[in-house]
């Protein structure tokens, strides 16, 4: 069982088990190179003149009917910054857990603006559902399949801002739909995703590769392959390892 409860942020290096993983998650889902890459993270826009409230400005998007492609688009989506970036940063982590939320709303919009956007780190989101969290799998789910028309970010931040509200709702269901009609995508293609589990291939993969690699809590960051910090650590802690690592890299 995985033990959400924050114990302190801690940095140390990993060798093998976290390497592992690191690498079966840069191979995408099917385990074949480049297999993530092949389709590009857009959604599929429909006749707006047949839905209500659609607008010109804003059209609605329904998710890809071929798994693979859906899979492939989601895969992808949970990726952040450049691919050429020296440092990748893994994340692991569960929409329910309070320190990953705290860790999205303190810490994370920091390490975009200085590092993921200037191109210096490559961010992957690593889901790990917590067993006793009720709905940290379908929650899981809302974001992978907003993921399949490019919008699993946008996602990810709904369900930290507002873990307290599905978490505590009577339908957590209806409530992630609701969120996809935020984000301008198709309902019923959206509902399908969710009642389907059309993104459990990415979840249950994750979920072998983060226990296969020793990792029992969240949040988890794998850095660079090979160190490792545990718990809702501060901004500072991140800057220190990074541009420690960065400056590494810089070196002749």
């Amino acid at each position: 069982m995985i033990d959400p409860r924050h114990t302190g942020p801690r940095v140390r290096r990993r060798t093998g088990p976290a390497l592992a993983l690191a690498l079966l998650i840069a191979l995408g889902c099917s385990g074949e190179p480049g297999t993530a890459q092949e389709t590009p993270p857009t959604g599929e826009p429909i006749d707006e003149s047949s839905l209500e409230g659609a607008t010109a400005q804003e059209e609605w998007t329904v998710l890809p009917t071929q798994h693979s492609v859906l899979i492939n688009r989601a895969d992808q989506s949970r990726i952040m910054g450049s691919p050429e970036a020296p440092v990748r940063i893994l994340e692991v982590s569960d929409f329910q857990c309070p320190f990953c939320a705290r860790f999205n709303k303190e810490t994370f919009p920091v390490l975009d603006s200085l590092y993921i956007e200037t191109g210096k780190v490559e961010y992957v989101w690593i889901s790990f559902a917590n067993p006793s969290h009720q709905f940290a799998w379908p929650a899981i789910e809302a974001a992978f399949c907003a993921g399949a028309v490019g919008k699993f970010w946008q996602m990810h931040d709904i369900l930290f801002e507002r873990q307290g509200e599905w978490s505590t709702s009577d339908d957590a269901w209806a409530t992630f739909v609701d969120y996809a009609r935020e984000l301008w995508i198709d309902e019923e293609s959206f509902g399908a995703c969710l009642r389907d589990d059309r993104t459990a291939p990415l979840q249950v993969r994750d979920f072998q590769s983060v226990n296969r690699a020793g990792i029992s809590s969240t949040p988890f960051f794998i850095i660079a392959d090979s160190l490792s910090i545990r718990g809702a650590a501060q901004v500072s802690q991140f800057r220190t390892v990074l541009d420690s690592l960065l400056k590494v890299g810089d070196a002749p």
